[in-house]
């Protein structure tokens, strides 16, 4: 057996009921000579072993639970048997390949592997070890990646912030395997897109709003569309795919923009051009000119990474909507994301109320979503549910 982290009165309670993050000020004691990356059993004041974890002595989550079990060996065949588990999951339960070659095929607490992302596309994997403990056991993860999945290469996209936090090394690029010549290509739901693998944001490519474009593609056909935040394309392909009239993408990113307009290509998408511009300033410029469309798409990156950043993110957010509802036709629709796992869903919508009755205007919620079931939520952690996704007919 290892170490022991003790928590606090008061503290267990959430822990008991399957939390599995145990936070630094939920400790009131540490084995001596614990080192960050090393497994520890977490237990209560009685001294009742809670699980066992990775211990993280720099972050704000000190352990994240791995077992229920007092002790596990976390060698090769444990991470072999989780992920083969996450992969039966996409494979046969959701039959992902039905109609994607790419899609998350980790999502860290909610396969039970905190810390662990990879996403799969076409034959290329691109993962995020965002923890001491999973960094100190790479070899035997990349190795544990390569016999379940067999891709034909794996890619590091690491998480600086987390990196910066966990005190360990920011690895990028490829680890295992071959590159390909090429970006590669994927399809989702019928539509082309290049990837940049391990490039751009995140790990590439955003799989988690995989279901949302493909409603917003289903509703846009002989409509004007407007693609803010549009990344390499994503929403505005899809509607440009199934016959939007006129789509303008939007970016502040001129690379992410180019990848687009490649992707537009790729589709054969002529109606879809892209626009670099600041999303506020185009819609006001938009405005002052009388120029409006049908539906307007608006998936900012996340604007509160903590609870403290929540109250400035609900402004940014009122404000957007605010701009992205004056330039709708009325009876349009405005599809408004946040991938702010800070922010509830009742938070984000009470911006959209605000801002509609500034406007004064009325909005129907005609859909709420959120991220893709590759992406699955452990109904003992709810913050795993990051992504809001709203539709709205504006009148």
């Amino acid at each position: 057996m290892g170490s022991d982290v003790r928590i606090r009165r008061g503290r267990a309670k959430p822990l008991w009921r399957g939390h599995p993050w145990v936070y630094r000020d939920s400790i009131v004691a540490v084995d001596d000579g614990v080192e960050a990356g090393d497994l520890v059993t977490v237990r209560d004041p009685a001294g009742r072993a809670i699980g066992c974890g990775f211990f993280s002595p720099g972050s704000a989550i000190a352990v994240r639970i791995l077992s229920r079990e007092e002790w596990i060996e976390t060698d090769r065949a444990f991470f072999v048997d989780r992920l083969r588990t996450a992969l039966r999951l996409r494979t046969d339960t959701l039959q992902l390949p039905v109609f994607t070659d790419a899609f998350r095929v980790v999502h860290s607490e909610g396969d039970r592997l905190p810390g662990l992302v990879a996403d799969l596309f076409g034959g290329h994997l691109v993962a995020q070890l965002s923890t001491a403990g999973l960094h100190r056991r790479r070899d035997l993860i990349l190795d544990a990646l390569e016999e379940v999945i067999e891709p034909e290469s794996i890619h590091l996209k690491p998480d600086k912030k987390a990196c910066a936090a966990e005190g360990i090394p920011v690895e990028s690029g490829l680890v295992r395997g071959a590159a390909p010549a090429d970006p590669p290509s994927i399809l989702e739901h019928g539509v082309c897109f290049r990837i940049d693998l391990g490039g751009g944001q995140k790990t590439g490519f955003f799989t988690d709003q995989r279901y949302n474009r493909q409603l917003v593609g289903r509703l846009v056909r002989g409509r004007r569309v407007l693609d803010l935040h549009t990344y390499t394309g994503g929403f505005g392909l899809h509607a440009a795919v199934n016959g939007a009239r006129e789509v303008i993408c939007i970016d502040s990113s001129g690379p992410a923009l180019a990848l687009a307009a490649e992707n537009a290509m790729l589709n054969n998408c002529r109606q879809l051009r892209v626009e670099r511009a600041d999303a506020r300033r185009y819609l006001d410029e938009a405005h002052e000119s009388g120029k409006r469309v049908d539906v307007v798409i608006s998936d900012p990156p996340r604007l509160a990474p903590t609870r403290a950043a929540v109250k400035k993110a609900l402004r940014v957010y009122r404000d957007l909507h605010l701009r992205a509802m004056r330039v709708v036709e009325p009876g349009g629709l405005l599809a408004a994301s946040s991938c702010s796992g800070s922010v509830s869903e009742e938070e984000f919508e009470a911006t959209l109320r605000d801002a509609a009755y500034d406007l004064g205007r009325t909005v129907q919620v005609i859909f709420k979503g959120g991220q893709a079931p590759d992406h699955p939520v452990l109904t003992t952690s709810p913050e795993g549910r990051y992504l809001k996704f709203l539709l709205v007919c504006v009148g």
